[in-house]
């Protein structure tokens, strides 16, 4: 069987770290939506339609081609504001009688996308819909799931449900579920489409995956998201994941789990506890680097101790005195101690910037 794959944009365009788009922050220092066409990459899905923002596209197309998968056969599908009906009905067209699945850029699964795309066979339902338990196990029903489950007569047993923005449809039914489509905006109302489907016949049927999570704007989304990513590349191909050695001493380093360091960067008499990431240029002088942690290009780290955290590109911690954690530090931001007196705490904290003194 014949299969496709859209990314879509999602409500969320804007993140509180910079001002790029949520889809283009970065995670295991690569943009989420890369990380997305890696999961479909991985999947065996080649063929992809991604529709973006005019705004946006020509950011996207360059961090795709220059950080992307290779091998894929990606088609850009521009929309301007109020056209994203005409937009996605041209990816329709694109994904023809194919099946497809249509996953949000912003937002990764927390298991592999390989697995289930074996769920739309030719005689599997013509949707089915991913639903994952909230992080928050307090949290209630999600509105959208709830109107699903009601579609297929499920009884919300689990109140902790919620939405994936993944979803994968059977062939041809991708292109006939928004040929009626109303305007709604700049996303896909996949609970909409599936009420029209099941309205016109179709089978819709919902399957429950581990977790699911997408960039919002928060920095305890990156955070997730990041873990997320570096848990994906631990558990990928062998010719991908890198060594899974046991603790050892390299060049006056300890080494601990899966830690990728770019050949130009520069690590000297640090521990580095995987998994983390560390781009190209970076310099690690007399550092410590805990799990779930991505440095990005050029960033200086020395003295200091971080985990769990996205230090990007072109960022400084210098002898912090103290254990950075949870945190994500911006592009070119420096963060460092000052030993003149008088003493005293001095910040320079941008619009909408968050400082947790602990």
């Amino acid at each position: 069987m014949v299969l496709k794959g859209l990314i879509a944009p999602s409500a969320h365009s804007l993140s509180a770290v910079g001002e790029s788009s949520a889809a283009l922050q970065r995670v295991a220092n690569r943009p989420i939506v890369c990380h997305v066409l890696e999961a479909m990459r991985q999947a065996g899905i080649t063929d992809i339609a991604l529709l973006v923002s005019i705004w946006e596209s020509a950011e996207v197309r360059a961090c795709v081609a220059a950080e992307g998968p290779a091998g894929l056969d990606v088609e850009y599908v521009p929309f301007a504001d109020g056209a994203f009906e005409q937009a996605l009905a041209a990816a329709g067209r694109l994904v023809g009688e194919a099946a497809c699945v249509v996953h949000a850029a912003n937002g990764l699964l927390t298991q592999p996308l390989a697995p289930l795309v074996e769920l739309p066979r030719e005689d599997a339902p013509d949707l089915v819909v991913l639903v994952h338990r909230q992080f928050s196990s307090a949290g209630s029903i999600g509105l959208a799931a709830s109107r699903l489950l009601r579609l297929v007569g499920t009884p919300q047993e689990d109140r902790a449900l919620d939405l994936a923005d993944v979803c994968m449809f059977g062939p041809g039914a991708l292109r006939h579920a928004i040929g009626a489509r109303e305007s709604l905006g700049r996303e896909l109302d996949l609970v909409a489409t599936a009420e029209r489907l099941v309205a016109g016949g179709g089978r819709l049927s919902i399957e429950r995956v581990d977790g699911w999570r997408c960039n919002t704007g928060n920095v305890d989304d990156l955070l997730e998201l990041n873990r997320i990513a570096l848990d994906g590349i631990w558990r990928g191909p062998a010719e991908d994941a890198g060594t899974t050695a046991p603790p050892a001493v390299v060049g006056g380093n300890r080494i601990e789990g899966y830690v990728d360091v770019h050949p130009t960067a520069c690590v000297q008499s640090s521990v580095i506890v995987g998994p983390a990431v560390i781009g190209p240029g970076a310099q690690v002088l007399d550092a410590y680097i805990g799990p779930y942690t991505s440095i990005g290009s050029d960033v200086r780290i020395e003295g200091a101790e971080v985990e769990r955290s996205i230090i990007l590109p072109g960022a400084s911690i210098m002898h912090i005195g103290g254990r950075l954690v949870g945190s994500v530090v911006g592009r070119d931001a420096r963060v460092f101690r000052d030993f003149s007196l008088p003493r005293a705490l001095r910040l320079n904290v941008g619009d909408g910037g968050e400082v947790s003194l602990c």
